[in-house]
């Protein structure tokens, strides 16, 4: 009988111990505790370039969040603990327990992660309202529990805002992200990178802006639908000191927004080459990738940026790629830069990217 009640109370430690988007009170938008509170707005980058850069408060609060839950929201191949990232956590330590971070964490566990967190806030506008020029994405919804979740969180991150007074953190370190957004634009437009990659898919990057994330470890090429039937391009990455990562990075994201939408209509082909993914499910897995499609799209983005990169920085950087894709386990990546390469070698045949890739997913038919 004594086990049996240590073994409930422990239980019910455990229950009361672990926190769920439901077991925390509901906080509207518009809540009387929000009168006068005016959110800061993103710093942007504004260059004579198609792709803008800026520093988002919204990102800012919820990726220094993440960092507090002490949870892995992935990758963390792009950077490591940074002074700043640690310094952020220690001022706003006192607010681990804040509602915001209790219901981050629980989403967080239920499948909230990686392209999920910006995906989801792009959908709101900087006044945390629903943005009515977008189409509503039903995949990130799903995995965010819903809209009406999404917009507690929305609530919980404006009171985290204010009851922290992380705005004026926000604008203490606005030279800073002056600094970082100065010299990923030096980067971009030194070595053309928004020539190669417009040329490479033979279509304009149109409505994109780079998202610099110091308190993020990671980097997601979000995209967001608009009613006009154009896209909004929205990669979220950190500036790196080392070039030859940075633009790495940035081409990759940047081609999710191509490629992923035209792997998309492809489902017969993806059907039927599923079995593909079985020998490397487990390595890919482990990268996040966790469905054939997505794993589809990683191979033909990882491609099509090695090929740009040795356009951009040379030979060096092109085979550099494709040995770190090989050690990650992509193990078709080869033969898909072989496609990919008479793409390129056949541009009158094929004047934009859209038009080869029915070619190229027949690589994995043949692989199949």
């Amino acid at each position: 009988m004594k086990r049996f009640v240590v073994f409930m109370m422990a239980m019910l430690f455990l229950l009361l111990g672990c926190s769920s988007p439901s077991s925390i009170p509901d906080l509207s938008l518009d809540d009387p505790r929000f009168e006068g509170y005016e959110p800061e707005k993103s710093l942007y980058y504004n260059p004579e370039s198609g792709i803008k850069f800026r520093v988002s408060p919204m990102i800012e609060a919820t990726y220094l969040a993440v960092e507090m839950t002490n949870r892995t929201n992935d990758f963390t191949n792009y950077q490591k603990d940074t002074p700043y990232i640690e310094t952020g956590k220690e001022r706003f330590e006192e607010f681990g327990d804040h509602e915001f971070v209790k219901l981050l964490s629980s989403m967080m566990s239920r499948g909230y992660t990686y392209d999920a967190i910006p995906s989801s806030i792009y959908h709101f506008n900087e006044d945390f309202k629903l943005r009515d020029d977008i189409e509503i994405n039903e995949f990130t919804m799903k995995r965010s529990g819903g809209l009406d979740n999404i917009e507690k969180l929305m609530a919980y991150l404006k009171a985290f805002r204010m009851d922290s007074d992380f705005d004026s953190y926000f604008m203490e370190n606005k030279e800073d992200y002056i600094k970082m957004m100065d010299t990923g634009h030096h980067m971009l437009t030194s070595y053309k990178v928004e020539e190669v990659v417009e040329d490479f898919y033979g279509k304009p990057i149109q409505n994109s802006i780079i998202t610099v994330t110091p308190h993020a470890k990671n980097a997601y090429g979000v995209s967001i639908d608009l009613k006009t039937g154009s896209l909004e391009v929205l990669p979220t990455l950190g500036v790196y000191d080392d070039e030859e990562i940075f633009i790495n990075v940035l081409v990759h994201e940047i081609s999710h927004t191509y490629v992923n939408p035209l792997t998309a209509q492809q489902g017969e082909i993806l059907a039927e080459t599923e079995s593909l993914y079985e020998p490397i499910e487990k390595v890919m897995s482990n990268q996040a990738y966790t469905t054939w499609e997505t794993t589809v799209n990683e191979h033909i983005v990882r491609a099509n940026t090695a090929i740009m990169l040795r356009d951009i920085l040379g030979e060096t950087a092109y085979k550099n790629a494709l040995a770190r894709d090989r050690e990650r386990g992509f193990e078709y990546i080869d033969q898909v830069v072989e496609s990919v390469s008479h793409y390129i070698e056949n541009r009158d045949r094929y004047p934009a990217f859209k038009d080869y890739h029915p070619e190229l997913m027949k690589v994995f038919l043949e692989l199949n």
